[in-house]
């Protein structure tokens, strides 16, 4: 019961209301004496309760046949939840678009916000997957991938534009690729770079928000969460440039490996480029 109060306290009801609405959901219809009864309301403050439930869609007042007795009764839970899912989606809207009137351009301070567990960097990958409206651009390890992929498919089947690169082998990548998303599998041994820089993790949504990190062999979780445009297109950057590469290898790929061995290990960026 202290769960269902501070679940419903967390969504804006005060102890008074929660508490009658729980009792109305036990014996109802019910007037207000047998709610104060049955929730510890003040029997003085009970019907002031009752009809702040009513204000917030919560309950209902039951007609008597002699229109006496006033009875209440409880909205269905689920068509409270609903109820309360749009409201709050219209009003964070009409926030947003009252803000944007008020400055279109605000001048906030750039802030990173450190991300240091992998459940961390997986919950915020999730939700930017499913908060995107337009595009994502991806590049994970496969057991990251595993995680996102519900949130990946959700996204790629509400119309989003996707570019993905994957760190190792799932059958899941098919299933997007079905879907018509631009998903590639890394083709070369990335696996021998993962002792020095972790398995990668970036997210970008909408060209805007962007979650990268790194996951290291001894447990260390390093990334960021950021709105900086300057982090957010090299994070898309990145992601565009390790999808041409793998395209280019499916197509070009037999004298590129037989100058840089199989997987490019013959390729050093620190060398002078061929010709000069």
């Amino acid at each position: 019961m202290r769960e269902v109060f501070r679940t419903l306290t967390s969504l804006g009801f005060s102890e008074y209301e929660a508490r009658a609405y729980c009792a109305l959901l036990d014996h109802a219809p019910a007037n207000g004496y047998k709610v104060a009864q049955l929730s510890g309301v003040p029997r003085a403050k009970i019907y002031e309760t009752l009809e702040r439930l009513m204000a917030r869609g919560a309950a209902v007042r039951v007609e008597t046949a002699d229109r006496g007795a006033r009875l209440y009764a409880p909205t269905d839970p689920r068509e409270l939840i609903r109820r309360m899912e749009r409201e709050n989606q219209r009003a964070c809207e009409e926030a947003l678009q009252a803000l944007l009137r008020y400055h279109g351009d605000p001048k906030v301070v750039e802030v990173l916000w450190r991300v240091t567990s992998q459940g961390d960097l997986v919950e915020r990958g999730r939700a930017l997957a499913r908060e995107a409206r337009e595009t994502l651009h991806v590049a994970l390890w496969d057991r990251e991938f595993e995680e996102l992929l519900p949130d990946l498919l959700e996204a790629a089947d509400r119309g989003l534009r996707m570019a993905l690169v994957l760190y190792g082998p799932h059958k899941g990548i098919r299933k997007l690729q079905d879907k018509g998303v631009g998903a590639v599998r890394h083709g070369r041994a990335k696996r021998q770079a993962v002792p020095l820089m972790g398995r990668q993790f970036v997210l970008v949504a909408d060209r805007e928000r962007c979650i990268t990190g790194s996951i290291f062999e001894d447990g260390r979780v390093e990334g960021v969460f950021t709105l900086n445009r300057g982090l957010v297109t090299n994070a898309v950057d990145l992601v565009n440039h390790e999808i041409y590469l793998e395209r280019i290898m499916l197509e070009c790929g037999p004298p590129v490996r037989e100058r840089f061995g199989r997987d490019l290990g013959r390729l050093d960026a620190f060398d002078s480029p061929l010709g000069e």
